[in-house]
């Protein structure tokens, strides 16, 4: 366990998810007030940010990090582990000066897949990478997104009509349900994101 000292450019936590930036600013700043225990840091302990911290260490092992993680290492590869890592905190980081970019990078990789919480204390901003994610899969559906998605939709009506008048028993079943389940997806997905892009032009029309 390090601990953490005022400076740090970044901090990563997994619950609770629902906050701003002044509330981020808030539980951050009362942290390293009270002492910067990384054991006491105002944040539900889970896996999530062990196996986090136990990535983001082994990419890049000099990190200047303070954290209450506590990496199990393995030569195993990390897709075939089967022991959890201790459930921790928050991991407050420093980005080195040399290579801030590749680090960041590296950060927000985990950090969306791991479903974490970013905060950047210089920019008083906000982060969780699944939601800009999303924002930017929806932003770049049209009109390229859409056709892969028509395409993925019409194949899949296809291939259960197709499965399903062949009646072989067991075989076209699960082959007609995959292709209605390809079919039902696509339908799903223009809804939303029609839903996405109606909303957009309103907030659009009502700021213009």
């Amino acid at each position: 366990m390090t601990p953490a000292a005022p400076g740090f450019d970044l901090y990563a936590w997994s619950t609770p998810r629902d906050v701003d930036a002044s509330t981020a600013e808030a539980l951050v700043r009362g942290w390293l007030d009270a002492g910067a225990d990384p054991a006491a840091a105002p944040f539900d302990a889970t896996t999530d940010i062990g196996w986090f911290y136990r990535e983001l260490s082994d990419e890049w092992p000099d990190l200047d990090a303070a954290t209450d993680a506590q990496p199990v290492r393995s030569r195993v590869p990390i897709v075939l582990a089967t022991t959890e890592q201790p459930p921790a905190r928050i991991v407050a980081l420093r980005l080195p000066a040399d290579r801030p970019q590749a680090v960041l990078e590296s950060v927000f990789e985990l950090a969306l897949k791991y479903d974490l919480v970013l905060y950047d204390p210089h920019r008083g901003t906000v982060v969780r990478p699944d939601d800009v994610m999303a924002a930017h899969a929806s932003a770049t559906f049209w009109p390229r997104g859409a056709i892969r998605a028509a395409v993925v939709g019409g194949l899949g009506a296809v291939v259960a009509v197709v499965a399903w008048s062949l009646g072989i028993p067991l075989v076209s079943g699960l082959v007609a349900l995959v292709g209605a389940f390809l079919f039902v997806m696509a339908v799903v997905t223009f809804v939303h994101e029609g839903r996405v892009a109606w909303r957009r032009r309103g907030s659009d029309e009502s700021r213009s």
